[in-house]
């Protein structure tokens, strides 16, 4: 028994560390983790968050509707929006188990009990179509794209 419940705790705290460890092509510095891959410059917190040395991310998270985190992203100038479905996916980490983005990063997620949706830009498609009335979201909790409309109240990150 002994031998098995260190398995599980070395095995377990394997998979943490894993999702935990800063990857060479993601650079933190203060509230921004710059991805040398994409050029991407993301915020570290959630809208409703702020960075602070030693704390992480602070605050409560907000959910908003996607014309509110637009507006939001405009007032905070020097470039910051709200990225696209693919831009998004590229901080899902398959290394995480629950939620699927690395927390040392970006802090926690906001899950609703329904998941953790944060919104993006992109409209959503129905094979070639464009549905103007939907837009994509991705799940952190499950690493899952959803559709939603545009009245829908989700998380937000930023990004550059």
């Amino acid at each position: 028994m002994k031998k098995y419940m260190t398995s599980f705790l070395f095995c377990t705290l394997s998979l943490m560390a894993e999702c935990s460890l800063n990857t060479r092509s993601l650079i933190t510095k203060e509230g921004e983790v710059t991805d040398t891959k994409t050029g991407l410059i993301w915020k570290r917190c959630s809208v409703g968050q702020e960075w602070q040395k030693g704390k992480g991310c602070v605050g409560e998270i907000k959910l908003l509707r996607r014309t509110e985190a637009e507006e939001y992203a405009r007032s905070l100038g020097n470039g910051w929006r709200i990225p696209n479905v693919d831009e998004l996916l590229t901080l899902v980490d398959e290394r995480c188990k629950t939620p699927v983005i690395n927390n040392a990063l970006f802090g926690k997620v906001h899950d609703t009990g329904e998941g953790a949706n944060y919104l993006t830009s992109s409209l959503y498609l129905e094979g070639d179509e464009v549905l103007p009335t939907l837009f994509y979201t991705i799940d952190f909790m499950q690493g899952v794209v959803d559709a939603h409309t545009k009245s829908y109240m989700g998380a937000v990150r930023l990004v550059r």
